[in-house]
């Protein structure tokens, strides 16, 4: 029983170190997203939510078109 649960704890723990790069990276793009944003509402608050919203908006576009390219 203990083995089992040895092994499935051994697993969960592996795929977590795979996916931890990832992880990383896409906090990092978040907090740059957050930082260019809050920069740009430091000038003037309307500039900041447009910028957020268009960094985010390429985001997506360039996630979509990744997915496009795997498939």
């Amino acid at each position: 029983m203990l083995g089992k649960i040895g092994a499935a704890m051994a697993g969960t723990v592996i795929a977590f170190a795979r996916a931890l790069p990832v992880i990383i990276r896409d906090l990092t793009g978040l907090a740059a997203v957050g930082s260019i944003s809050y920069g740009a509402w430091l000038i003037a608050p309307p500039a900041g939510y447009i910028t957020g919203g268009a960094l985010v908006l390429v985001g997506v576009v360039l996630a979509s078109v990744n997915d496009r390219k795997a498939s």
